[in-house]
C-alpha cells in the first residue's frame, strides 16, 4: 500500500525544492516515489483559470469571495482525481506539493471566526468527501514566517502563469500572515500534521539540507515503508 505525503507552506517556503529533494530520497532508498504538484497551470482546464486568477484578470482579491475561488481550485483537483489514483497504484509514495491543504489555508484566511470554522468544514467535506480526492497519510508543513516568505518571493524566477513579479497571493503580505495563521491552526488540529519551521530559533534560515533531514525523519517515523 502506498503512502501519500502533501508538503504545505506558505509561498517562498520551498516546497518545491523538499518535495524534490524528498522524493530523490525515497528512490535512492529503493522505494518507487512519485509527485505531483497543484495547480496543475498548463494541464488542467481549472488549473488554466486558476492562472488567470492568480495573475489578476478577475480582480483584485478583496473583491472575490473565497467560496466560489476555493471551488474552482477544488474542481482542479478533482479533475486530476484519476491521475492521482493512477499514481498512488504506481508507487510506493506519492508526494504532492501543494493539495486541499492549500485551499483550507489560503481561502480560509480570508474569514474570521465562525466563518472560517464552518468554511474549513466545507472545504473538507467538498474535497474528500463530494469530490473524493484521496486524503494524505501525512502533511508536512514548511512554516514560514509572512516577512521571510516575502523577502525569498523577491528572488523568484518569473512563474508561467503571470507577467507580475508577484501574485495575487504573494503581493499582500497581511494576507500571507493570515494564511501562515491557519495553517498553524490546522497543524495543531490534525494529527497527521507535522510543523516542520524553516528558521532557526534565532531566527535565520535553516538550511535546506537540515530542513529535509527533519522530513525524512517524520516521514520514517509516520510512514511505514519497506522497500522491495
Amino acid at each position: 500500500m502506498s503512502c501519500f505525503i502533501a508538503i504545505e507552506g506558505i509561498d517562498g517556503s520551498g516546497k518545491g525544492t523538499q518535495t524534490a529533494a524528498l522524493c530523490d530520497h525515497l528512490n535512492a532508498q529503493g522505494l518507487r516515489c512519485d509527485t505531483i504538484t497543484f495547480p496543475r497551470y498548463a494541464e488542467t482546464l481549472l488549473g488554466k483559470q486558476i492562472g488567470r486568477f492568480l495573475d489578476g484578470q478577475f480582480g483584485a482579491l478583496d473583491h472575490l469571495h473565497p467560496v466560489p475561488i476555493s471551488l474552482m481550485y477544488a474542481t482542479e483537483r478533482y479533475e486530476s482525481r484519476s491521475l492521482i489514483e493512477e499514481k498512488l497504484n504506481n508507487c510506493d509514495v506519492l508526494i504532492a506539493d501543494r493539495y486541499v491543504g492549500s485551499n483550507l489555508a489560503h481561502q480560509g484566511a480570508r474569514l474570521e471566526g465562525d466563518e472560517r470554522a464552518e468554511f474549513l468544514k466545507f472545504i473538507e467535506k467538498l474535497e474528500y468527501e463530494l469530490f473524493a480526492v484521496p486524503r494524505p497519510e501525512l502533511v508536512l508543513l514548511l512554516d514560514l514566517p509572512a516577512d521571510a516568505s516575502a523577502a525569498r518571493v523577491a528572488k523568484k524566477k518569473a512563474r508561467d502563469y503571470t507577467q507580475q513579479v508577484t501574485d495575487l497571493h504573494e503581493s499582500n503580505h497581511e494576507y500571507l500572515a493570515d494564511v501562515r495563521e491557519v495553517y498553524l491552526e490546522l497543524s495543531e488540529t490534525f494529527e497527521n500534521w507535522s510543523r516542520v519551521s524553516c528558521l532557526s530559533p534565532n531566527g535565520a534560515d535553516r538550511s535546506i539540507d537540515e530542513i529535509q533531514q527533519e522530513l525524512r525523519d517524520i516521514v520514517s517515523l509516520r510512514c511505514q515503508l519497506t522497500a522491495g
